[in-house]
């Protein structure tokens, strides 16, 4: 539908022709929309880049925890 969309399509005639909502289609529209690139030259769409900065946050919370172990294990070895 995205597909379709970007040859020129009208959100509109998709969700009447899909039976989807509008919102619906615009939504996938703007989630696909590409916001750049990646290090590689690849492109990175707006719900790729939203997931990465989920992950980067996951893992920055990750390091703090495991850093905070690693100070306790210290302590404990001593």
């Amino acid at each position: 539908i995205v597909a379709l969309y970007n040859e020129g399509r009208s959100a509109n005639s998709l969700a009447n022709e899909y039976h989807l909502a509008v919102q619906t289609v615009t939504s996938w529209v703007k989630k696909a929309q590409i916001i750049g690139t990646d290090v590689n030259g690849q492109p990175v769409s707006r719900a790729e880049f939203n997931a990465m900065q989920k992950e980067v946050a996951r893992l920055k919370e990750e390091n703090k925890i495991l850093k905070i172990a690693a100070v306790l294990l210290g302590e404990h070895r001593k």
